[in-house]
């Protein structure tokens, strides 16, 4: 059972747990406002003391008036209404209180480590940003190049098939000199075979211009696929950390 005092005053209690400006306390609606005792109890600042109860340690639960000083420092005023509780509830309390230390230390710390955890995958995707904007500039030059040696092709292409208009020109002008006609046939047939051969190689180094762009491509989809699987994962770090 507990006992009820008929109040102990703040000279007898001089620890932490004892001290009015220090104690936790919470809202009780049925006992809260001033002391409406006759007379009512007065602090040291002279002021009506108030009703508070203790909310710390094995004081929890424990009815008792002290300064009510809303402005300025409380003076160290205190008188307990409710007798000390039992020792095996003091006991209880005590680990309660224990116990939501440990549970706020361990839930402290889970959100350093969350926290920690989402600056690792912030650098890891800062990295990631980098090597995208380095193989974007690799892909940029190699197309460039590309697309420079592709023109380069073309202006030859196209100066060999002026040569042949030009050949074929000469050929209907110096018709009628049969041995002539015959040079230039052989002649335009060779260069014939030669540009054939030229346009297969620019065909074969188109094919593989469009076979190293869709390598590029792969490599740029891996590297987005991979960014957005760890922005996924950091949002749900993120989420739990909030929880």
């Amino acid at each position: 059972m507990v006992s009820w005092g008929d109040g102990e005053e703040s000279s007898d209690y001089q620890s932490s747990d004892s001290d009015n400006d220090a104690l936790n306390t919470i809202y009780d609606s049925e006992y809260c406002g001033s002391d409406d005792g006759l007379p009512a109890a007065r602090c040291k600042c002279r002021k009506v003391a108030g009703r508070f109860v203790a909310f710390e340690g094995w004081q929890t639960g424990r009815r008792f008036l002290g300064c009510d000083v809303q402005e300025g420092r409380r003076c160290d005023y205190m008188k307990w209404i409710d007798g000390e509780w039992p020792m095996n509830l003091k006991k209880a309390l005590g680990k309660l209180w224990e116990m939501y230390g440990a549970q706020k230390h361990g839930r402290t710390s889970d959100a350093l480590d969350h926290f920690e955890q989402k600056f690792k995958l912030h650098d890891e995707i800062s990295k990631l940003h980098k090597d995208l904007k380095m193989a974007q500039d690799e892909l940029k030059t190699v197309i460039g190049e590309k697309q420079m040696t592709l023109a380069l092709k073309a202006k030859a292409e196209q100066a060999l098939i002026d040569a042949r208009a030009e050949l074929d020109q000469k050929k209907l002008i110096d018709a009628h000199h049969s041995n002539m006609h015959k040079v230039l046939r052989i002649r335009a047939e060779k260069e014939r075979d030669q540009m054939k051969q030229e346009r297969d190689l620019m065909k074969k180094e188109r094919d593989e211009v469009k076979a190293d762009k869709r390598k590029l491509e792969f490599i740029i989809g891996d590297f987005l696929k991979q960014k957005e699987e760890h922005r996924s994962k950091m949002k749900k770090i993120i989420q739990i950390a909030l929880e």
